[in-house]
């Protein structure tokens, strides 16, 4: 039984890496135009998308954020009761939609097109209501799923993921992203740890507990009480000879 579950799980994900060998169709001229877009846009990136869609959606709009790019993830199902007021003239919409239908999203699209925001759309159907909305039309090629019905998306969220991971990499190129502005928009948990430096922890100044050579033990331990740190020993020349931990001083 267990076998067959490996199995399984092998022949899905060989599926999937298959199917993702698509995605060199979808890197062309549109995806050019959609970064250019995006680098020069005013407001904010808003994506949107229902469903499987719109998790997707919310990925990327959360990697666009942490790179600097201001984003945030619109409900089209919420749009209708005012979160639509967020949408301003200046701002784009990223729309998701596998089969360009999805009939949630058309009173997004009818507002977008009304006030002149910019749509990427991005759907699998060149005839759909979605692409014929957008004015950067982002076909995806029609893929395999990887489930035993064919129908459960998988293959296809996972091209999407990948084509829209790789324009913000692109993003990320173009706006020369670094650790450093990495670690601005992304201060907490391991990644933070990671990108941690030296100068982050490092006492500096008036707070850097220093004493001369020629001092003695008992000034070296009011020093360290009222500091809370060791000490750096130097000499008249503001040159470092050793250092004094807090032990050693009280030890001795």
């Amino acid at each position: 039984m267990n076998k067959n579950l490996i199995t399984l799980a092998k022949k899905s994900a060989a599926t999937q890496i298959n199917e993702l060998k698509k995605i060199k169709k979808v890197i062309n001229k549109s995806f050019v135009k959609a970064v250019d877009l995006i680098i020069n846009c005013k407001g904010k990136v808003i994506f949107a998308g229902i469903g499987k869609s719109g998790l997707i959606a919310r990925k990327i709009s959360a990697t666009f954020s942490s790179v600097g790019i201001p984003s945030f993830f619109c409900d089209p199902a919420q749009a209708l009761h005012g979160d639509m007021g967020q949408i301003e003239k200046k701002d784009i919409l990223i729309v998701f939609s596998y089969s360009g239908n999805t009939s949630e999203l058309t009173n997004v699209l009818r507002y977008a097109n009304r006030f002149g925001i910019k749509i990427i759309g991005c759907a699998s159907k060149k005839e759909s209501m979605l692409l014929k909305a957008s004015d950067i039309k982002i076909l995806l090629p029609k893929v395999k799923e990887s489930d035993p019905t064919g129908m459960v998306p998988t293959s296809s969220t996972s091209l999407t993921l990948l084509f829209f991971d790789s324009l913000a990499v692109a993003l990320m190129h173009k706006i020369k992203f670094s650790k450093d502005k990495f670690k601005v928009f992304h201060s907490g948990g391991n990644i933070g740890q990671t990108l941690m430096l030296v100068k982050d922890i490092m006492v500096t100044g008036k707070k850097l507990p220093t004493i001369n050579t020629g001092k003695s033990i008992d000034e070296a331990i009011k020093i360290i009480n009222k500091k809370k740190l060791g000490l750096v020993v130097i000499n008249k020349k503001n040159l470092v000879k050793g250092i004094l931990t807090d032990g050693d001083a009280r030890r001795g």
